[in-house]
């Protein structure tokens, strides 16, 4: 199958580290998020699932989801496409495609790493916190304005930001519209790391490739058990993590991991 052709996206994919790159590709607007962006990273994802799908084992290690352009990540999500909407159900449709977009990038099995540089405000910032880390260069914005045009983050950026920095951090940002910058957003524990712009992309793909040398399955049982605390009680959460334990206890690459530890070398994991 060839690789998708997309018009406010860039994807691709490199088969011999297994990471994939998603670029929010409109720099002309900032990267703001239409209609298209937002239903191609829904098909980008789906493409890495079929990916998966097709291998012998994972396809997909990791996945970088980025900006292009100079100025930003992105600026947000493009509230012109309201204009002339009237009907509630016709203006439910905006957050409600806006929610699918972002559970595309938190629901994928592999890790994905979010790469900001410049702006990330509003959806954007929304598409960075759906992601499961996130790298900023030091010239980087975040924060949340939808509460100075009378909405609220429409994507889930409320119930996201609270278990990220806590559910009183998450009002302030969503109810003040403040901005941010990296060193900030790091100390809140935003940020997984923030390095100067020339040194970011060498960061995350280093962090990548760290990801990359794991076993597959193994990091896609981890972010399965720490999503689902989010989502059930904590008991029950742990009781999913002991079963995904149970499963991975029986793959391939967990008896290569025990063999290559008691023959001192490095292993050689397969995703199966």
């Amino acid at each position: 199958m060839s690789d998708p052709d997309f018009d406010a996206i860039s994807w691709s994919f490199d088969e011999e580290t297994g990471i994939g790159e998603v670029t929010l590709d409109r720099p002309e607007a900032m990267n703001a998020i239409d209609e298209t962006m937002q239903r191609e990273v829904i098909a980008a994802f789906d493409r890495f699932e079929e990916l998966d799908d097709e291998a012998d084992g994972v396809a997909v290690s990791a996945v970088i989801v980025d900006g292009a352009g100079e100025k930003a990540f992105s600026s947000g999500l493009d509230l012109r496409e309201m204009e002339g909407l009237e009907d509630h159900d016709e203006r439910k449709l905006i957050p409600d495609l806006f929610c699918e977009a972002t559970d595309a990038i938190e629901s994928y099995d592999a890790p994905v790493i979010a790469s900001v540089d410049g702006l990330c405000l509003g959806g954007g910032f929304e598409f960075a916190i759906a992601c499961d880390f996130r790298f900023a260069s030091e010239a980087s914005t975040f924060g949340q304005p939808e509460v100075n045009f009378g909405l609220l983050p429409g994507g889930g950026a409320a119930q996201r930001l609270s278990t990220i920095v806590g559910v009183s951090r998450a009002k302030e940002l969503c109810m003040t519209g403040k901005k941010i910058d990296a060193e900030q957003a790091l100390e809140w524990g935003v940020l997984t790391e923030v390095r100067p712009a020339e040194e970011l992309e060498d960061a995350v793909r280093e962090f990548a490739d760290t990801l990359a040398s794991k076993p597959p399955l193994a990091l896609r049982g981890i972010k399965d058990a720490s999503n689902m605390t989010r989502q059930v009680g904590y008991e029950e959460a742990l009781d999913y993590g002991g079963h995904i334990w149970v499963t991975l206890s029986r793959t391939h690459d967990h008896a290569e991991g025990m063999e290559a530890f008691a023959e001192d070398r490095a292993p050689e994991f397969e995703g199966r």
